[in-house]
């Protein structure tokens, strides 16, 4: 502004600036609030998209959505420190209402032995290690003095290793040496027993999911010797005198002559027949699974899971179809989780998902496969 005497005279050049500022101003503060507005817009949109997805996934009857929800609530639920991944967003009936559709098969199934018994029962010599078997299964291990084979098989959810036994004599459960304080880990076994192969086999109590494996679920029978109590929720996994794999609910271990044995569940396969069907109320997971063919031949499969990028786990089926393509009569599951573990030669083949303790879990008990030359010394 200029003054003129003792008047101040007003610049309209002034006024204009001012007029401009004002309007900038005003238009800027109109970008902000609808900038907010579409913001806030966004969010609501997205919350009730949010409750919507959650109302389809809960109460829908969409048969993808409610497999994957149903696999995702089993999964959870079948583990001892995950659980919250199904409480904490299902309400509890639909929880339950999944989780009591889980099997659980009672029925008694004994291996009919009988078929080829020839001096390559595996089919070693056509067998090279790093190429495919006849399933399109890659030879991990085909180990002729030993008279094992081992095979890795890898499916889109997970990878897993299954070996193949000649002879069910050489199977036998070994228990661990402190009882009731830890069990040991699966190297141990094989080095104490002089054992070739071993996997995991009884499931513990496992307080807060770091017990040390020294309480046994369920009963067990290792070279004559019982530990644990028997436990009518479980079934029996053993085998008896004349080496055949028996499963069922079966109370009376000693009628039935068994050997070795312990108590898991579910049963997989009975009398040729597969008795579950996808993930049979079991979910996802880590598995470990002994079955037998009819010519005697042991199976044990060791599936690595809740590794994404990896290996997510496999269902009940899964781990049944597998056993039955190599020719299984007879399967029921051992334990799994962080406790699946193979052992071969002295070393930890598989990846346990524990990932603090990569040699696996202390176990209470374990299969083992006897060596060669221990096996033919008994027999002497």
């Amino acid at each position: 502004m200029s003054k003129k005497g003792e008047y101040e005279i007003l610049n309209y050049d002034d006024i204009k600036v001012d007029s401009s500022e004002s309007h900038s101003h005003k238009k800027k503060s109109r970008k902000k609030l609808s900038k907010g507005a579409v913001a806030l817009l966004v969010f609501a949109i997205s919350i009730a998209l949010c409750i919507i997805g959650y109302v389809t996934v809960v109460f829908g009857n969409i048969p993808f959505v409610v497999k994957w929800r149903n696999i995702w609530i089993e999964t959870a639920m079948t583990t001892d420190q995950h659980k919250w991944l199904a409480t904490w967003f299902f309400p509890d009936w639909l929880i339950d209402e999944v989780m009591s559709a889980q099997v659980d098969i009672k029925d008694i199934s004994v291996t009919d032995i009988y078929g080829n018994q020839s001096s390559d029962v595996l089919g070693q010599e056509n067998l090279v290690v790093g190429e495919k078997d006849k399933f399109g299964n890659t030879v991990y291990a085909n180990d002729l003095e030993e008279n094992i084979v081992i095979l890795e098989i890898n499916k889109t959810n997970f990878k897993a290793k299954l070996v193949l036994v000649d002879d069910p004599s050489r199977v036998f459960l070994g228990a661990t040496d402190y009882k009731g304080s830890r069990g040991e880990f699966i190297c141990d076994y094989l080095e104490k027993e002089n054992a070739v192969v071993g996997v995991n086999a009884s499931g513990f109590i496992d307080r807060g999911g770091v017990s040390l494996g020294g309480e046994i679920a369920g009963q067990c029978v290792s070279k004559g010797e019982y530990w644990g109590r028997y436990d009518s929720r479980y079934t029996l996994v053993g085998f008896d005198a004349n080496n055949r794999l028996v499963v069922g609910g079966i109370k009376d271990w000693e009628e039935y002559n068994i050997r070795d044995g312990f108590q898991y569940k579910p049963t997989l396969i009975l009398n040729g027949e597969k008795v579950v069907e996808d993930s049979a109320g079991w979910g996802l997971q880590p598995r470990t699974v002994v079955g037998q063919c009819e010519n005697g031949v042991v199976l044990l499969l060791v599936v690595d899971g809740r590794q994404v990028g990896y290996s997510l786990g496999a269902t009940m089926e899964d781990c049944a179809d597998i056993l039955l393509q190599y020719g299984a009569v007879t399967a029921g599951a051992c334990d799994g989780g962080s406790s699946s573990v193979i052992g071969y030669d002295g070393e930890v083949i598989n990846k346990p998902c524990a990932r603090d303790m990569p040699t696996g879990r202390y176990l209470p008990n374990a299969w083992l496969v006897a060596r060669k030359s221990t096996s033919e010394n008994d027999e002497k």
